[in-house]
């Protein structure tokens, strides 16, 4: 098994047996200029001041002239994070693997994908989604940026889950670094693990 199809299957056997929805990426906060502090007021110069006026200091850059994307394709990447982790975590013991995968493969680099498709297929997951009549839907937030480099950008994503099966009803959280690097005008997800495994 590669590294790359061991972190796959960490991060399914992480997802439980994971789900959808929104985004509220909070770290996009951090990639919007702080807004400018109002001018001070203004009284009239008495009239015999001569003094020219100083000239206005100059703007200081924000925080997006220094970032290796801009906030909107920062923005556009943390969406893309949040419908994989949606895809990625909406399944069904009515669902063969290849309908899950297909879900995913328009949004995933073709390393990452070759790597879900050998990890979807796990007799005993499969096999206790089946027993059960497992499915799983939930909610998918990209809380924030973890790493960003000129290359690539990864987000934690917090999962909430809720599984029903033969049993009822559960709830789980997971947390997810899922990694994205640029490909086109758009982006591709290079990898997805959990959290806690950190991003390699």
């Amino acid at each position: 098994m590669t590294d790359h199809t061991a972190r796959a299957y960490r991060a399914i056997r992480a997802a439980g047996l994971l789900a959808p929805a929104c985004l509220l990426c909070a770290g996009c906060s951090l990639l919007q200029s702080p807004a400018a502090s109002p001018a001070p007021a203004r009284h009239p110069a008495p009239a015999h001041a001569t003094a020219p006026a100083s000239p206005p200091a100059a703007a200081s850059p924000g925080l997006a002239a220094i970032l290796p994307f801009s906030p909107s394709r920062l923005q556009a990447a943390a969406a893309l994070a949040a419908r994989f982790a949606d895809a990625y975590g909406t399944w069904s013991w009515r669902q063969p693997p290849a309908a899950w995968l297909a879900g995913l493969r328009p949004m995933a680099s073709s390393r990452l994908y070759a790597a879900l498709a050998q990890a979807a297929d796990i007799p005993g997951v499969l096999a206790q989604r089946d027993h059960a009549r497992q499915a799983a839907a939930g909610t998918a937030t990209a809380v924030q940026i973890r790493d960003l480099t000129t290359g690539s950008v990864t987000f934690t994503v917090a999962v909430r889950q809720v599984i029903t099966s033969t049993s009822g009803t559960s709830q789980a959280v997971s947390s997810f670094a899922v990694t994205l690097t640029p490909r086109a005008a758009g982006w591709a997800v290079y990898d997805i693990e959990p959290a806690s495994a950190g991003n390699s």
